[in-house]
This record gives C-alpha cells, sequence and structure tokens, in this order.
C-alpha cells in the first residue's frame, strides 16, 4: 500500500507543486544516487557468483559505489556525527588482499570490517526495498544507517592502521 501511495503522491507532487518537488529531489539526491548504485553493484556481485563478468563493469560499478559512499559519509561529517577520517576506494582495496582469510592477524582486522561494509550494504538494500516513504529527507536523520556508516569507517580505521598496505 505504501508502494501504490507513493506512485500517486510522487505524481501529485511533480505536477501541483513544482518547487517543492525540486526541494526534495536535490536533498534526496546523495542518497538515492548511493542505493542505486549500491543495488547495481549488488547486482553484478550476484551475477558474478554464476559467471564471469567482465572486468571493467566490476571496477565501474566499484567506483561509482565509492563516490556516492563518500559523499554520504561527508554529509555525515559535516552534519552527523561521523568524526573519524574516510577513504571508502581504500577500504575496499584492502580486503582485495590475497588470503586474508587465511592469515590470521589480517583475518583478525579485516573480519570486522568485512562485516560492517556487509552490514551497511545489506541496509541500504532494505531501504531501497521499503522505498522513499521511510527514508528521511535530511540524510543525517537516518539514524540507523549514519550508526552503521560510523562502524564501518571505525572498523576501516583500525584496519588501515594495522595492516591497511603491504608494508604493514
Amino acid at each position: 500500500m505504501f508502494k501504490e501511495w507513493d506512485k500517486m503522491y510522487v505524481k501529485h507532487i511533480k505536477s501541483a507543486y513544482i518547487e517543492m518537488s525540486a526541494i526534495h529531489a536535490s536533498a534526496m539526491k546523495p542518497l538515492k544516487d548511493l542505493l542505486e548504485s549500491n543495488l547495481n553493484f549488488h547486482y553484478l556481485e550476484e551475477i558474478e557468483k554464476k559467471k564471469e563478468v567482465p572486468n571493467f563493469r566490476h571496477e565501474a560499478l566499484e567506483d561509482k559505489f565509492c563516490e556516492h559512499m563518500t559523499r554520504i559519509c561527508e554529509i555525515l561529517r559535516d552534519y552527523g556525527n561521523l568524526k573519524d577520517y574516510f577513504n571508502i576506494k581504500q577500504m575496499l582495496h584492502v580486503l582485495k588482499t590475497e588470503n586474508w582469510r587465511e592469515i590470521p592477524p589480517l583475518a583478525f582486522y579485516f573480519t570486522p570490517l568485512h562485516d560492517a561494509i556487509v552490514d551497511v550494504r545489506s541496509w541500504l538494500i532494505k531501504m531501497n526495498k521499503d522505498g522513499h516513504l521511510l527514508i528521511k529527507y535530511i540524510i543525517e536523520d537516518n539514524t540507523e544507517l549514519q550508526e552503521k556508516i560510523i562502524k564501518m569507517v571505525s572498523e576501516d580505521v583500525t584496519a588501515q592502521w594495522l595492516a591497511g598496505d603491504e608494508l604493514k
């Protein structure tokens, strides 16, 4: 019923309140972009489980995801409670370390980071599935998402500090 009401509401708001529609669209754009790029990245990962996919597609979707997640982190840093340094591209790159699950010290620090990333991405999929009516326009007011991102960034800071590059 929410989805049907959302369809009717969106038609109404676009036709009756053009100025309000522009305000809503601009306020929600970073989060909508993140939801879309996360969903596309998720679909590609599901396809990769079944058959091989060209590497450039994976890299392109990962880049878009990193770009949009960085924008959300910037908003949470400027207006929310995110205080730690973040680099989403490096965060995902560090989990591409070969055999990190078999190396106990790396597994100790990378497993919480991996779990936090999976938690954030699962929450984004849930938010997308629930629809735009259950998402708050002010991005930092989406408290559960903010808490999950803060935890993910915190786990990344620990992983980067202790095992973030080949030298460490």
